[in-house]
């Protein structure tokens, strides 16, 4: 048991009340996966900040988390291993950003089209992923569902109608739905499964 795991438990062993709908198991689940989110966070900033990528790697991480608060995805069963490459994938997409060259071309703005298409998709399909923290109710599945085709179509929209004005915070949006649509696909899932079961 690692730390994070003691610490949600003794946390949810003190707050269970018999009035509670949740067990302390799943209490503790919930704490340990904020306080998960929370390191990552603080480490996140801190290597963007080391880095110079505090403009880049902000915007990215909230698009990012806000998505993936709607839909879930793929994690790893190690908590320190899924901290490693949620910070090396969010600083790499934020180094990614800033050395982005300009590029003004339909090309782009056709590639940006296709990315948000495709991300629409994968979500209509596979949104939100069952997991242990989404929760199970149809009704919000399918509120969440909605929120984030929403939020991808119209900020890719607006992400190719403002990329001459914003092109970093565009293209940054773009990249977000990119990570978050992958880490939902089944294919994703089951490449994390093989490589967890082969260590």
């Amino acid at each position: 048991m690692t730390w994070t795991e003691r610490l949600s438990l003794r946390i949810a062993q003190s707050i269970k009340t018999e009035e509670t709908h949740f067990s302390t198991g799943q209490l503790a689940h919930g704490i340990e996966i904020f306080i998960l989110n929370v390191i990552n966070v603080i480490v996140i900033v801190a290597l963007s900040l080391l880095f110079g990528l505090i403009g880049e790697v902000i915007p990215l991480l909230f698009f990012f988390f806000g998505l993936r608060l709607l839909t879930g995805g793929v994690h790893l069963k190690n908590p320190w291993t899924c901290l490693a490459f949620t910070v090396t994938l969010i600083v790499s997409g934020g180094l990614l950003i800033k050395n982005l060259p300009e590029l003004s071309s339909p090309y782009v703005e056709i590639g940006m089209i296709l990315v948000g298409g495709a991300g629409f998709l994968i979500n209509y399909f596979y949104a939100p992923a069952k997991h242990t923290y989404m929760p199970a109710d149809p009704k919000i599945q399918n509120r969440n569902r909605i929120i984030v085709l929403l939020a991808i179509g119209i900020g890719c929209l607006l992400s190719v109608i403002l990329i001459e004005y914003t092109y970093k915070l565009s293209m940054t949006y773009i990249l977000a739905v990119l990570l978050q649509s992958v880490l939902l696909m089944p294919r994703s899932f089951q490449i994390v499964s093989y490589l967890e079961n082969k260590s």
